[in-house]
């Protein structure tokens, strides 16, 4: 994943320790994923469930879905932070990105006025 976004400069890490948040939401995915595959697996098996299989799918699950999880969890996190904490002036944010739409209006104002 890049430091930056390309367009606008926002840090994606904007606090030291900020990418714990991702890894929860990504253990938590996984949790829920390989406990849905267990619930599953006995419940399509029952009255007698193959355990051994269950178990392999449910350790694929658990070591698949945290890697292809990762980028996603990450971005969700930085949105859910950018919820939590608003951009401030110090977040090195270009503030044309931020005033774009302003200066549009501006802009056909003074159009209009002309």
């Amino acid at each position: 994943m890049v430091d930056a976004c390309p367009r606008c400069g926002l840090r994606f890490e904007r606090s030291p320790g900020q990418w714990l948040g991702s890894w929860f939401l990504n253990i938590v995915l996984a949790q829920v994923a390989v406990v849905g595959v267990l619930i599953a697996g006995v419940a399509i098996g029952w009255p007698d469930p193959p355990m051994v299989p269950i178990a392999l799918l449910a350790g694929f699950v658990a070591l698949a879905v945290p890697l292809a999880f990762f980028p996603f969890s990450r971005t969700i996190w930085t949105a859910i932070d950018l919820a939590m904490r608003p951009l401030d002036f110090d977040d090195g944010v270009s503030p044309g990105f931020l005033l774009e739409d302003d200066l549009e209006r501006l802009r056909a104002d003074e159009r209009g006025a002309a």
